[in-house]
């Protein structure tokens, strides 16, 4: 079965061509993303303290936290194809400014602005990949193109990090391997623009007219968007729980970077960003394989049921690997962090997908982008502040763990509601049916043929 639901969603021309630009573009992101965060963070230059780390992760999420909100109702008035195609353009550009940056020591002001706009550009884009994709595929498709679209999105952003970080180890994080790295992606984000243009110019959307709008009119649709996912209450408890996740993922992965640098490898830089390099590989595979098995599985079990499973047990795997403080905990617990966000990422989109319009839907993928960024820099944050002198902490380790149980029963909170929606549709259906429904005029007028007919 899912065989053939990959064939038929593959003779889907659009979607072929989109998820080509999804993935190469993607691979450069993690090339880009994975050369900042080693030369940042693994460099000879690098700060060793939990407070670097966190300021570090500030300049790579807080600045688009704060722009990302604008994005999506921006996409809903944009030709989406000139978006991917001309932001993915301007994005080479800057990435040739980072790597002048990089190689001439510029302030750190201006470095900062640079991978500001380089980042907010990405987020952006995928944003804008996430709306399109509903008008890529039938109805029919959607749940295998919601697994199939992002984690083959994910799949390129981490072989793009293998590169990065494989470079990083084998010749250090230095300022030559960075800004070569930089190069290369550049390169590769006007391959990304090129196929965008195989996409005829108004196939992806948005329909109707588009429009100049203030500052205010943005802030209006924004919260239009706001109140969109807080009455499609299954989405709204999904993005509750994907955030509670993220926010997970964000004190395991400072765990695992502190303890990589002053616990598993406290002597070599190149050391510990291969610890965290085999981690963060391992919560790719673990993606890949939730992106495989998820489709059939939620075809097979309640709504919100896998969901809720998978948080249970990255709770649990995560914990125990944090606690560990091992080279096998972190790739253990990241594998199964990988699979679970996975997951609930892939019922989450298309749960917005189905309960959201296309009018809207650009905003509230943004929406949901940028909580997704805040709750992982939380995460980050609070995790740095409360980590210990040695570079471990248990109580950080129970946290990672409680919040993954919190995404849980979000889901199952989703869930209910989305099995009750789905009861009062065909109640309504039957009711309509079988006559329950009738206004008055029409029940009078059924009973008055009910007593001609005898």
């Amino acid at each position: 079965m899912a065989k053939v639901e990959l064939r038929g969603l593959f003779r889907e021309r659009l979607f072929r061509r989109l998820l080509a630009v999804r993935v190469v573009g993607q691979l450069q992101d993690g090339i880009i993303q994975s050369a900042l965060a080693g030369f940042v963070l693994f460099s000879p230059e690098s700060q060793d303290s939990p407070a670097g780390v966190v300021g570090a992760f500030a300049i790579l999420l807080l600045p688009y936290s704060i722009i990302g909100p604008f994005m999506g109702v921006f996409l809903d008035r944009w030709r989406r194809r000139q978006v991917l195609l001309v932001a993915n353009l301007v994005r080479s550009v800057l990435v040739v400014g980072l790597i002048a940056a990089t190689l001439g020591s510029w302030p750190v002001w201006a470095t900062g602005l640079l991978v500001l706009f380089v980042l907010g550009l990405n987020r952006l884009i995928l944003t804008a990949l996430a709306a399109s994709l509903p008008r890529t595929v039938s109805v029919d498709h959607l749940v295998p193109a919601n697994a199939v679209a992002p984690v083959s999105g994910t799949v390129g952003a981490a072989v793009g990090g293998a590169l990065a970080i494989g470079a990083g180890a084998m010749l250090g994080a230095t300022r030559a391997t960075t800004a070569a790295l930089l190069a290369i992606a550049a390169v590769g984000l006007l391959v990304t623009a090129a196929l965008s243009l195989r996409i005829p110019i108004g196939a992806l959307g948005p329909e109707g007219e588009r429009q100049r709008e203030t500052v205010g009119e943005v802030v209006r649709q924004l919260a239009a968007g706001a109140r969109d996912l807080l009455d499609a209450r299954p989405a709204w408890w999904s993005a509750w729980g994907v955030m509670a996740h993220r926010a997970a993922y964000g004190i395991a992965l400072l765990l695992a970077i502190v303890a990589s640098k002053s616990v598993l490898s406290p002597d070599s830089n190149a050391g510990a960003l291969g610890v965290v390099g085999i981690a963060i590989g391992a919560a790719g595979a673990g993606a890949l394989l939730g992106a495989i098995i998820t489709p059939p599985i939620v075809r097979a079990s309640s709504p919100g049921v896998w969901s809720a499973a998978v948080a249970a047990i990255a709770a649990v795997a995560a914990t125990i690997g944090l606690l560990s403080v091992s080279t096998l905990g972190f790739v253990v617990g990241g594998f199964v962090l990988g699979l679970a966000g996975q997951a609930i990422k892939i019922d989450t989109d298309t749960v917005i997908a189905l309960t959201i319009g296309d009018d809207a839907r650009g905003r509230v993928f943004s929406l949901l982008d940028v909580g997704i960024n805040v709750a992982l820099l939380c995460g980050i944050a609070v995790a740095g502040l409360l980590i210990g002198p040695g570079g471990t902490s248990t109580g950080l380790a129970l946290a990672t763990g409680t919040l993954l149980t919190l995404s849980a029963g979000l889901f199952v909170l989703s869930g209910r509601r989305r099995r009750t929606e789905q009861s009062q549709r065909m109640d309504d259906r039957a009711s309509t049916e079988h006559g329950w429904l009738q206004t008055p005029v029409e029940a009078d007028q059924a009973a008055g043929d009910h007593e001609r007919s005898e």
